[in-house]
């Protein structure tokens, strides 16, 4: 995936995000963050884009899969996916929209040993 692809995923996913409690709050305000260093970098004095790569993104945020490519355009144009700000920002987003993943616990397997099964098999009787 590239820098660009990766800004476009969390952008996308930051506006579609349907999460409830403490997750949905942490995904809108890493979200905004993106957005903000997104839009800072399309209105830089050195950045092409400008008022038309601004209504890009904020009309990604309410129908991302009409401008999502349009948006990929403009996020190439201006260089997002080689800024570090931005790239930051947005695997941080991911991260933080991904449900925590439980530690998997290992279940000791039935002794298989002669010994073993031979005391488990006297224990029982």
């Amino acid at each position: 995936m590239t820098g660009v692809e990766l800004v476009a995923t969390a952008l996308t996913t930051g506006a579609a995000a349907g999460l409830t409690g403490a997750a949905r709050g942490t995904v809108h305000e890493l979200h905004d963050v993106l957005r903000e260093a997104v839009r800072r970098r399309l209105t830089a004095s050195d950045g092409p884009g400008g008022g038309y790569g601004v209504r890009v993104l904020d009309t990604h945020a309410t129908d991302p899969d009409v401008w999502g490519t349009r948006l990929l355009h403009v996020l190439v144009a201006c260089g997002a996916g080689e800024d570090e700000e931005i790239l930051t920002a947005a695997r941080a987003l991911l991260r933080a929209e991904r449900p925590p993943t439980r530690p998997t616990r290992r279940v000791p397997a039935w002794p298989t040993s002669p010994e073993t099964t031979q005391k488990t098999r006297s224990a029982t009787t």
